[in-house]
């Protein structure tokens, strides 16, 4: 099949083994065993509340065609169940396919957000993942899709993943790259690849966790290592997770490097939007190898026309970490000073939670369709900024996020707050340290902040308040409404944490995050765990904070009590 396929022959391939008369047996076995499991007192895919956390490794092969927008490779994960269950079945991401049709989550979140760019969009700029061919030990798995979600599978295993033991799982993939509708795809040979290859859900002490790919709602992921070696035309340029092992690719960077420094140097402060075309493909490719520890995923990004500059930070008994920023020529006054940032912002998370413990950092200038900034392990993408404040602000945030979701790896579809509150909270800190101000909010452009007696979140809260549009913080990112997921993900949370900061103390508090950090790196905390960790290490009763803000929905509710009236004046008392 080429990538001019008919969506509705590639989802129907996607669906075979539920097309003939065994779907509704197929059905009745699942919704069966389902009902088994409710009636039980012990959930046989969760038997127990002990923590424990599987362990997944990935090796990577891929191969870009950027005429046809293609990537062929090869994936090999090394799967480690660690829990005290017994495992039948495995669950697969295969998020390309959320850009196969108009039948997807993502494409009905779209619609749902007011969006129709996807709904009507060509065939041609729509995407999938195909050629897979499960094999478990070297044996072939059959592949059925979770309901009716084309970009998750259920892989049945041959013979049961016992605790302790391992299995070794294999597969072909092919991915038709999508126009840039979210976070993976193309605008013509610039490419962000992103939640790109077959991805094991998490199974944890809830059971496992499917996940439709949203636009709108992050993702809860494995740790675990990864190799992975992308092949490509000579002439681009590549950041990506991990540290890069292969030192043709190393000299060609410190080349890139000092080219840009040039560059720099003889950039006119007046510049801006030199646009830059497209360069041809060289003929020649070549191969270059990432490797990455303790992350939950891996995303890389592609263009020709990238620059590149570096800066190094020294940490923890002089400890290298280099910063890197690669930028095109549409806002290289902006990024000539990105080293600096991420090397400030480095420092500043460090300093409030812990050493970062990668060996590089890096941020991406590209068009960002999912938002202002996307993170990734090691690695973050940020659209267009017109300020250099707007510009330091989302590196910071996105960098931040390397702590609070890459590091802490939250669940951030159930719990978007726990990520997003918490790192907003840090940035606004950082804003306040930097330039006097925490104004900066996802909910307004740069030009609009700061200038009114009320912040865009008081003011939406109120607005949304008082229609009966608000929910409650603790919803799930899917089904927030557009709006309040803005403002119960980043404001509103981040606002609750600076009230609980004024009640406990800053430097209190302070300690309280640092500890909760150190205790549970790399092991997935929940909102149980945070407030369990909070209530234990303070002698004040902070059951008030999580009653008000995550256990209850705060609505306005003023009444008045009693009204003076002077000359030129109306005092009120509410």
């Amino acid at each position: 099949m080429d990538p001019e396929h008919n969506e509705q022959d590639l989802r129907k391939s996607i669906k075979k083994p539920l097309d003939s008369g065994l779907y509704s047996i197929f059905f009745m076995q699942r919704l069966l065993k389902n009902i088994i499991l409710l009636l039980l007192p012990v959930n046989l895919l969760a038997q127990n509340s002990q923590y424990f956390q599987q362990e997944v490794d990935y090796d990577i092969q891929v191969n870009l065609n950027d005429e046809l927008h293609v990537l062929e490779g090869t994936i090999e994960i090394r799967y480690q169940n660690n829990s005290p269950d017994t495992l039948s079945e495995v669950i697969m991401h295969l998020w390309p396919n959320a850009y196969l049709d108009t039948q997807t989550a993502f494409a009905k979140q779209q619609l749902q957000d007011g969006s129709t760019t996807f709904h009507f969009a060509k065939s041609a700029d729509r995407g999938f993942i195909d050629r897979l061919d499960f094999t478990v030990n070297g044996i072939h798995l059959e592949m059925e899709p979770w309901e009716e979600n084309v970009d998750i599978a259920i892989l049945s295993l041959k013979e049961n993943l016992l605790p302790g033991h391992e299995v070794l799982i294999r597969s072909p993939f092919r991915v038709k790259i999508p126009a840039s509708f979210s976070r993976l795809g193309h605008i013509e040979t610039s490419y962000q690849i992103s939640q790109w290859y077959p991805k094991l859900a998490v199974y944890d002490q809830a059971g496992w966790h499917p996940m439709p790919y949203l636009d709108r709602g992050e993702f809860y992921s494995e740790f675990g290592s990864y190799q992975v070696s992308i092949t490509l035309p000579e002439n681009y340029v590549v950041a990506a997770t991990g540290e890069l092992v292969s030192p043709e690719e190393q000299t060609f960077l410190s080349q890139k490097i000092k080219e840009t420094q040039a560059f720099v140097k003889a950039l006119d402060t007046s510049y801006y939007e030199l646009l830059e075309p497209f360069p041809a493909s060289a003929l020649q490719r070549k191969t270059l190898v990432y490797k990455a520890e303790k992350v939950h995923d891996f995303a890389w990004f592609a263009d020709k026309r990238f620059k590149v500059l570096a800066d190094t930070l020294y940490i923890e008994e002089n400890r290298k970490v280099a910063c890197l920023a690669f930028f095109t020529n549409e806002e290289a006054h902006l990024w000539k000073d990105a080293p600096r940032y991420l090397k400030r912002a480095l420092k500043f998370y460090s300093e409030a939670l812990g050493a970062y413990p990668y060996p590089q950092m890096t941020a991406v200038e590209s068009i960002e369709s999912a938002g202002g900034g996307m993170e990734y392990p090691m690695v973050t993408l940020i659209g267009e900024s017109i300020l250099a404040e707007e510009l330091d602000a989302v590196i910071t945030h996105e960098v931040g996020h390397n702590w609070l979701q890459g590091i802490l790896a939250f669940n951030e579809r159930a719990y978007p707050w726990m990520d997003e509150g918490l790192n907003t909270y840090f940035e606004q800190l950082y804003l306040q340290q930097n330039y006097g101000t925490n104004s900066r909010s996802p909910l307004l452009p740069p030009f609009f902040q700061g200038n009114s007696s009320y912040s865009a979140t008081e003011t939406i809260f109120y607005y949304q308040s008082r229609q009966q549009l608000q929910q409650s913080l603790n919803t799930s990112s899917e089904a927030l409404s557009e709006t309040n997921y803005w403002l119960n993900a980043y404001d509103l949370p981040a606002h609750a944490f600076r009230h609980l900061e004024t009640y406990l103390g800053r430097t209190s508090f302070s300690i309280l995050l640092k500890g909760f950090y150190q205790k549970w790196q790399f092991r997935h905390p929940g909102p149980a765990d945070f407030k369990k960790y909070l209530q234990e290490q303070t002698t004040k009763d902070i059951q008030w904070f999580f009653d008000l803000y995550f256990d209850e929905n705060p609505k306005p509710n003023y009444k008045i009590q009693k009204v003076h009236q002077q000359a030129d004046s109306i005092e009120l008392y509410l």
